[in-house]
């Protein structure tokens, strides 16, 4: 049975049927589980399995069975991140529109999973700033400068208490939970400390015997992408990458697969970090080494290469550099290769699209009509992979320019509108199909917005999450540039009146969570009452009103503040509603709830999907009063290394360098139904850790 897994904060309610499983390198789940299409690795040395750890995420979403990966080692938390949709082959068949009989890799709520971090933004919420409830200043109506009300850590706490702490767990055991979820706890913190620098503490565990630790020290290297050490960083990893004689000296032999594959996507996060053109070049010919060599036949390492070029993050450094990385994926793209090298070629569009952006000239308009060519089948190169259609609409959606004018002497861009609406209504493929209603969202413009109302309201019920969606992000998008170029935009009431007379009457779940999602985003606050009734009378669905605390968090209700709190003590044993209503009061501003998530850590027995779910909720959210009882809970060996290893997770994402999830610049518009191991997997790969 294909099942989700425990999202750092997404803890999927039949995962913890399975809890004393692991999951993976310290990390999160946010998609459906054993879907990585047959054919694992492909060939080319050896791709060993993935060991566990604690999986530890950030918010969860869709309602989850749970993470079933191996258990060698004691399972700890993944730190790996949402651990995603398979490809076509592996997955159920979407060609109809007829029901599933298995996982439906179809619903919205992977999607949501994969991108929400843009929207939801909760550590920028927790941190803001702002007076916190319960101090005097509070009650006595007063403010206090953002320095000292921020719960951001300081640097003290980061240099004096947190690394130490961290440090000193990592050495004081070789357990593969407790030192993968140390390693990327402290990557994300990427500072060295005065008394040890971070590269000296992964660098040894290149060589250990345990294959997660081995790619999860060449995961931290890039994800710490510290600037003293960058060149000595890239020498490494790319010797890893290569598996030539550097890396197999760092490694102390040949070098596997999977850790090929991480050391790739840590070369790609060093670049992205990074101005430095001749850093980026040096990547991109490593890539591209990989990308070309016929001899390497592990798709892994090629997807890994694929999503390390769309991470350069050239932008308009160099010219010449963006015609290289674009002429490298193009002509791997452009190969005649059998159905399963076409899941590799299917990161390509993706790749080219977040390389381009909505602004890329001539060069934006021939791949545009490239993925449109391919899109109808109508290429040069004859496709026969579903992922590759979907990634074609993927693209197009983050590519084309807003639809807001019919004359296309005007607006030249509306012909790709028009065919992303007929792949809506025609396509064969259900996944193709959804995408296309989602990326009308994306495109945006005021004829996109009116034929989505139109769909919406004639939408099939496994069609109206999609609609639903492409109207929330179409008036998310709207009013960040509205709020980017200090413009007062006419509110979508058009959007939230249709949207809230539907959830009046939706009796779907699935349908309400959606819509619910939408609503949040389109900041629909007129249906902020009926959803907060709604939320409290559902609580037996956890999942569908977990999605309607996301829903009002999102359109800042700060009148449901109290009724979400309410829910939390109800929560302890629903374990996909606790963190969703955690991370609303968070987006909410309720400077409590990390205290009252304490309090249920410590409440009743010592449960450990209940501590699971709280620790990596706590470290999502960012509060550093947390930091003490996580230390405390760090070497407390009552708990067990799993309950530990979640605590190293908490404390590395209270003082994580971004505001964003450090993978969520991979997972956030990738086509996630075209999956290898190493991407993600259940709870080994790469988006499978926070």
């Amino acid at each position: 049975m294909k099942k989700f897994v425990l999202s750092g904060l997404c803890c999927a309610g039949l995962m913890f049927l399975f809890a004393e499983q692991g999951h993976a390198h310290g990390g999160q789940y946010r998609g459906p589980g054993d879907v990585v299409p047959p054919g694992g690795g492909g060939g080319g040395g050896g791709s060993s399995g993935g060991p566990s750890g604690p999986t530890t995420g950030g918010p969860s979403g869709p309602s989850a069975p749970a993470p079933t990966g191996p258990t060698t080692g004691g399972g700890g938390p993944s730190t790996g991140g949402p651990s995603g949709p398979g490809g076509g082959a592996g997955g159920p068949k979407t060609g109809g529109r007829g029901s599933q009989l298995d996982d439906d890799l179809t619903e919205w709520t992977f999607w949501w999973e994969f991108n929400k971090d843009p929207f939801i933004r909760l550590k920028d919420a927790v941190q803001s700033g702002g007076t916190v409830t319960g101090s005097d200043d509070f009650y006595l109506g007063n403010r206090r400068s953002e320095a000292k009300n921020s719960l951001r850590p300081t640097e003290e706490q980061i240099t004096g208490e947190i690394l130490p702490a961290l440090k000193k767990a990592i050495d004081s055991t070789d357990q593969r939970d407790m030192t993968s979820s140390c390693m990327v706890a402290m990557a994300k913190i990427g500072k060295d400390h005065p008394d040890f620098s971070l590269i000296s503490v992964f660098k040894p565990r290149l060589k250990r015997p345990d294959q997660e630790i081995r790619e999860t020290a060449a995961l931290s290297i890039g994800i710490a992408a510290i600037a003293s050490d960058k060149e000595k960083e890239l020498q490494l990893l790319t010797g890893l990458a290569l598996d030539n004689d550097d890396g197999r000296k760092e490694a102390g032999g040949g070098v596997d697969n999977r850790t090929r594959s991480f050391a790739c996507y840590g070369l790609g996060l060093i670049a992205y970090r990074h101005d430095n053109v001749e850093l980026k070049s040096s990547v991109l010919q490593t890539m591209k080494q990989l990308l070309t060599d016929k001899k390497i036949g592990d798709r892994n390492i090629k997807v890994a290469a694929i999503n390390a070029i769309s991470l350069l993050n050239i932008g308009s450094s160099s010219d010449a550099l963006m015609a290289e990385a674009l002429k490298t994926l193009e002509d791997y793209y452009m190969q005649s290769l059998g159905a399963g090298e076409q899941l590799i070629q299917a990161h390509c569009p993706p790749a080219i699209a977040k390389l381009l952006g909505r602004d890329g000239g001539d060069v934006s308009e021939r791949f545009k009509t490239l993925f449109a060519d391919d899109l109808q089948g109508k290429g040069k190169v004859k496709r026969s992979s579903d992922q590759i259609y979907q990634s074609c609409v993927v693209a197009l959606g983050q590519m084309v320019s807003p639809n807001d004018e019919k004359d296309e002497k005007k607006n030249p861009d509306a012909k790709y509108s028009k065919l992303l609406l007929d792949t809506f209504h025609d396509h064969k493929d259900v996944q193709t199909r959804n995408f296309a209603a989602l990326a009308l969202g994306q495109v945006g413009g005021k004829l996109n917005r009116d034929t989505l109302l139109i769909e919406f309201k004639r939408a099939k019920a496994i069609e109206k999450p999609w609609c639903a969606l492409g109207l929330g992000v179409y008036a998310f998008n709207r009013a960040e540039h509205a709020k980017n170029n200090n413009i007062t935009p006419e509110p979508e009431t058009t959007i939230s009146e249709y949207l809230l007379d539907a959830i009046k009457s939706e009796k779907n779940p699935s349908v309400i969570g959606a819509l619910g999602i939408s609503l949040g985003l389109s900041q629909a606050k007129d249906a902020a009452d009926f959803m907060r009734d709604l939320m409290l009378s559902s609580i037996a669905k956890e999942t569908m009103c977990g999605y309607l605390c996301i829903g009002l968090a999102l359109m800042n209700d700060t009148r449901s503040t109290e009724s979400i709190r309410g829910l939390l003590p109800q929560s302890v044993r629903r374990y996909d509603l606790l963190p969703q209503a955690a991370i609303a009061l968070g987006k909410l501003g309720d400077k409590t709830v990390a205290e009252e998530l304490q309090k249920l850590m410590t409440d009743g027995e010592p449960n450990l999907a209940k501590l699971s779910a709280i620790a990596s909720a706590l470290g999502f959210i960012g509060d550093s009063r947390t930091i003490s009882p996580l230390k405390k809970m760090l070497f407390d060996e009552k708990l067990g290394f799993l309950s530990r290893a979640f605590a190293a997770v908490a404390l590395g994402g209270i003082a994580d360098k971004e505001s964003l999830p450090w993978n969520s610049k991979i997972g956030t518009n990738i086509n996630y139904r075209a999956s290898v191991e190493t991407l993600t997997n259940q709870n080994t790969g790469i988006l499978d850790i926070l």
